[in-house]
């Protein structure tokens, strides 16, 4: 039996739309209005959009649709950080990057970095104290992996009672990026090389994060590709689209990578483009919702995350309750090229 059968859709009016003459790729089709493609304006990319539903709703699906599109139509890069492996089986056509074959420098000049890895690694403060010590002192010259950088550590004096401690506390967290072939994907300085040839292939780029086991080493490696691959492209002057599947190991309120949070406001500014994909709106930064001007909102059952829909997109109240059994690949659509929200299906 179809959701028809058994709930009543909202009426829909036709929307109307805002800019007539803009650039779009189609998405999918208005519910009701078969005849009507549902479109995602070019510019609207850049300001970032949110898809967000519960496990099996469709946002995956919806994620791999718009990047193809996106690569194939606009020629505009596209890179998916793919957390379950899950895209190969979505695109019909990628390109894969291994992170094994990608290792990333860890500690450079910036700043950001020991932020970064401190966020990431629950580092105490007299731990990120050590670390930023150690970091002033040691001769890169001759410290170039994970393991000569932890023998620096070992050998590091101790100035106080505290700091013996310290040190052996720093020296077993950091021990973890050598764990299960873990230092192929680290290094201490260098520069990670984004060949032009594929940002510029027309496909998808497919960071395949599910080769890396652990979640905490996961999150750590795919926070400085970002970052690396951030910088590379306002360096560049491109334009970039990012695919963030599972956004709340990197932007969630219990805890959030810092620099990545930061810098969430200022990457549109940059012309990097953010699709975040989350199953839970509450969860999230409040940054999340006030900084993508797209929303796809699949199918959402928890009182919070609807409250969060509610407050943000100002549904009226027969569209909200319909929201918790749509079918999958349905969701509510709201972009700035649309005077008011609309139910959708993504084709």
């Amino acid at each position: 039996m179809t959701l028809e059968h058994r709930i009543k859709y909202p009426v829909q009016e036709v929307p109307v739309e805002n800019n007539p003459g803009w650039e779009y790729i189609v998405i999918g089709r208005v519910l009701a209005i078969p005849q009507l493609p549902a479109k995602l304006a070019k510019n609207d990319l850049f300001r970032h959009l949110l898809i967000a539903g519960s496990t099996g709703s469709g946002k995956s699906h919806t994620a791999s649709k718009i990047s193809e599109r996106v690569a194939r139509e606009f020629k505009i890069p596209v890179i998916v950080f793919d957390w379950h492996g899950e895209y190969a089986d979505l695109l019909r056509e990628y390109i894969e990057v291994n992170p094994h074959s990608s290792p990333i420098p860890i500690f450079t000049d910036d700043p950001d970095d020991l932020i970064l890895v401190s966020s990431i690694m629950e580092l105490t403060p007299p731990q990120e104290y050590l670390l930023d010590k150690i970091l002033r002192r040691v001769d890169f010259s001759k410290t170039k992996s994970i393991e000569s950088l932890l023998d620096y550590v070992e050998s590091y004096p101790e100035e106080s009672n505290w700091m013996r401690e310290t040190k052996l506390a720093l020296h077993r967290r950091l021990s973890s990026l050598t764990r299960e072939n873990y230092h192929s994907l680290f290094e201490i300085r260098g520069r990670i090389e984004f060949k032009q040839g594929v940002l510029e292939a027309g496909k998808p780029i497919v960071l395949n994060l599910a080769e890396i086991n652990d979640p905490n080493i996961r999150r750590l490696y795919a926070s400085f590709y970002l970052k690396r691959l951030v910088d590379f492209t306002v360096n560049q002057g491109r334009r970039l689209l990012v695919v963030l599947e599972e956004a709340v190991n990197y932007i969630s309120r219990s805890q959030p990578v810092k620099p990545i949070c930061e810098t969430l406001r200022e990457f549109r500014k940059f012309g990097v483009g953010l699709v975040i994909i989350s199953q839970s709106l509450s969860q999230l930064v409040e940054d999340v919702s006030v900084n993508t001007n797209t929303k796809i909102i699949h199918s959402v059952k928890s009182k919070q995350d609807l409250e969060v829909v509610e407050k943000t997109l100002y549904l009226d109240q027969e569209l909200l309750e319909t929201l918790p059994y749509i079918e999958p690949g349905e969701a509510i659509y709201s972009t700035p090229s649309l005077k008011k929200p609309v139910l959708i299906k993504i084709e």
